[in-house]
């Protein structure tokens, strides 16, 4: 009988197994999901099975660069797909990458009658497979390497069950230059492991510039000052670093501010004199010594940079022409001068050679002067709004023959997850209104403005942005979306993309960000939004809850990028807390107006205890609350950074926390007075705000 059962049971899953592996081979070859999808894809009958015997064949076996690509590629199969290939070897079943110009992949093609269009560029690649082998092929070890990114993506099932759909791709870049620039100014300032893996993850998406926007956190040997300790790129982790994305054909770009944003700096009293205001944020044009300050950064920077790039700033000039330049911008206009300080950074930087990038904001705000940019600087072109059209934006410089990066943002900044919604409005129409001006790149673009945001949740607006600028024309979201969760976290389903949207569809839909979470709760303003929104607060948090519950039953499966689901869920757990206290306050404000209104009635008025109570207490419990997100915070927190500026952070919640036990020791004490006098002290006066609308009326028989 056991016999029988045991047989029954192995027959069984069996048949289970073979299901599965049919639902996903049929899956695989109807629809590959790719990001960025290729632009030529073919798909056929047939799979090639990934054994024990398949091997990674080198098609030119003295490339350093290829066996790199085909390690990280054999590397990355053990950790997804729990598949153990090696390289070279005798083998009838192997995968041939290489570039089209060696003998090997040449013949491969010739047998395979595949022809290389022209218009494949450096970057394009050719992926091609059936039942008996796998070519991967670039015009360049880039393109080849870009191809076994997209052959990640294209391997389904685990183990023993794992194989490669029969297809035939042939795909090149849309746009030449595919960036992000990431803040380590305001904040965060990320440890080289985290660098290291952001540099992985956009290189899996094709992405080829990351630039560091840095306002003091280059730890200069020329000006020791300015870097803190701690909290600044060194010159020996830049080289670490360079030689690191090298590897995945990803250049480093730096950008250290020379006009704007610069206060770190010019508080100090050494460089006070050089600022255009006392102690501000811009560096004065009036000064010989700003001109030096920026030449010591810069010749720094071109012996640990070694890129095409150099990006300079120049944004959010504000305090330009009331300062030391105050005279000459009454002469000359504030334009003016901001373009011969542009002009006077290009001819000092130009020795190195470097193609300068700069900010085009100042520049878009006098339209009269464009002209009088260098036509060998490129404009960064930043527009952050989610517009129908950008072409408001992209013509001026379009006209005036300037070469173009299109800007688009994150919508990460001050918010406690980014505003999806409006961030891939932007992303998709910007992008795809440069392409049709020209622009020569992309770069999309995360900021740090409160000090707060972690780079973790922001790869679905990475992700987005590598698929828009590789793409042509006007990426399809939903297209993308159906993609996300197996290119991004090698999980079938939708599960994480729909969190990812649910997430960032509650600032929009609630003004829920970072000043909201942190107002103070006992004021008119906040207790005016609990109110106004009761029925949009409870409906946010039935859904983040839905997300937290989604993201908890889920996590394990998820094969990449799991860290990303981490900080998911603490983001989903700060919606929810902000949700419990708004509707804390509004009925602790209610209730208590109940009591203030009707002094008389004593079962009212202890029921405030629930406010100050011993066993069960609404304010202590926001506190306890808040102590627990601040260790998840700084767990989150040091998975991405230095410990250098957490605790200020860190502050925010013991502040908000002692506010939370203050009240609820004010409350107690009043209720201890009532027992004796029967007053309680005025609602508005406490931090309960005004009357409620829909109050009692007083009962003045008691």
């Amino acid at each position: 009988m056991q016999t029988t059962l045991t047989r029954t049971l192995i027959l069984w899953l069996a048949i289970v197994s073979t299901s599965a592996l049919a639902g996903a081979v049929v899956n695989a070859q109807s629809n590959p999901r790719i990001i960025p999808a290729p632009k030529q894809l073919t798909v056929s009958e047939g799979t090639f099975t990934l054994s024990r015997d398949t091997r990674v064949v080198l098609a030119d076996n003295k490339s350093a660069e290829d066996r790199f690509t085909a390690q990280d590629f054999i590397d990355d199969l053990k950790t997804s797909a729990s598949v153990s290939l090696a390289i070279g070897g005798k083998s009838r079943h192997e995968i041939l990458f290489g570039r089209f110009d060696t003998a090997s992949i040449a013949q491969a093609l010739q047998r395979n009658a595949i022809q290389i269009p022209d218009q494949l560029s450096d970057e394009g690649y050719l992926i091609f497979s059936n039942a008996n082998e796998v070519i991967v092929a670039g015009k360049t070890s880039v393109g080849a390497f870009y191809g076994m990114q997209t052959l990640k993506q294209l391997v389904r099932g685990e183990g023993p069950n794992a194989f490669v759909p029969a297809v035939k791709i042939v795909d090149w870049p849309t746009m030449r230059w595919r960036a992000v620039s990431d803040d380590i100014s305001r904040g965060p300032v990320p440890t080289v492991d985290y660098i290291k893996r952001q540099i992985r993850n956009l290189a899996f998406f094709k992405l080829n510039l990351h630039s560091f926007y840095m306002e003091h956190t280059f730890a200069s040997e020329s000006n020791p000052l300015i870097g803190p300790e701690g909290g600044s790129l060194t010159p020996a982790e830049i080289r670490e670093l360079v030689k690191y994305a090298r590897d995945y054909h990803v250049e480093l770009v730096p950008e250290q501010q020379t006009f704007g944003h610069l206060h770190k700096a010019l508080r100090l009293e050494k460089y006070a004199e050089l600022a255009e205001t006392p102690y501000g944020d811009v560096l004065s044009p009036q000064q010989l010594r700003s001109y030096q300050l920026i030449s010591d950064w810069y010749k720094e920077l071109n012996e640990l940079f070694p890129g095409q790039f150099f990006h300079i700033g120049e944004d959010e000039t504000f305090e330009l022409g009331e300062g030391q330049s105050k005279t000459e911008a009454q002469a000359k206009g504030v334009g003016a001068i901001y373009f011969e300080h542009l002009n006077r950074v290009r001819d000092l930087l130009k020795p190195y050679n470097r193609k300068l990038m700069f900010w085009g904001d100042i520049a878009l705000h006098h339209p009269d002067l464009i002209g009088n940019i260098p036509k060998d600087m490129i404009v960064m072109n930043w527009q952050y709004g989610a517009h129908d059209d950008f072409w408001f934006a992209i013509k001026p410089f379009q006209d005036a023959g300037l070469q173009q990066f299109v800007c688009p943002g994150a919508q990460n900044w001050n918010q406690i997850f980014p505003n999806t919604e409006s961030g891939a409005k932007n992303i998709i129409n910007f992008v795809r209104d440069g392409q049709k001006a020209g622009a020569i790149g992309m770069m999309n673009t995360t900021w740090d403005d409160d000090g707060e945001s972690l780079f973790e949740v922001t790869w679905y607006p990475i992700a987005l942005g590598a698929a828009a600028s590789w793409q042509e024309g006007a990426l399809d979201q939903d297209k993308f979306d159906r993609d996300f969760d197996w290119t991004f976290f090698r999980a079938e389903g939708d599960r994480f993309v729909k969190a990812t949207r649910a997430l960032g569809a509650v600032t929009a839909w609630l003004g829920a960000t970072d000043e909201l979470f942190w107002r103070d709760p006992f004021t008119n303003r906040f207790q005016s939004q609990a109110r106004d929104s009761a029925e949009r607060t409870r409906s946010m948090r039935l859904s983040v809850e839905e997300v937290a519950e989604s993201l908890m039953r889920n996590e394990a499966r998820a094969r990449r990028n799991r860290s990303a689901i981490a900080a998911m869920k603490f983001a989903a757990q700060r919606f929810d807390h902000l949700g419990r206290r708004m509707e804390v306050m509004k009925k602790f404000s209610d209730q208590y107006w109940d009591a203030y209104l009707n002094l008389g009635d004593r079962a009212k008025t202890r029921k405030l205890r629930y406010y100050s109570g011993a066993i069960y207490n609404n304010l202590r419990e926001m506190a306890e609350e808040l102590s627990i997100l601040k260790e998840s915070y700084r767990q989150q927190w040091l998975a991405e950074n230095r410990p250098y500026w957490l605790d200020s952070i860190l502050a925010r919640y013991d502040q908000m926390i002692s506010l939370w036990l203050a009240k609820s020791r004010a409350m107690d004490e009043a209720l201890r007075k009532y027992e004796a006098t029967s007053t309680l002290p005025n609602p508005e006066e406490f931090g309960l705000g005004t009357r409620p609308a829909a109050a009692p009326v007083p009962n003045r028989s008691q």
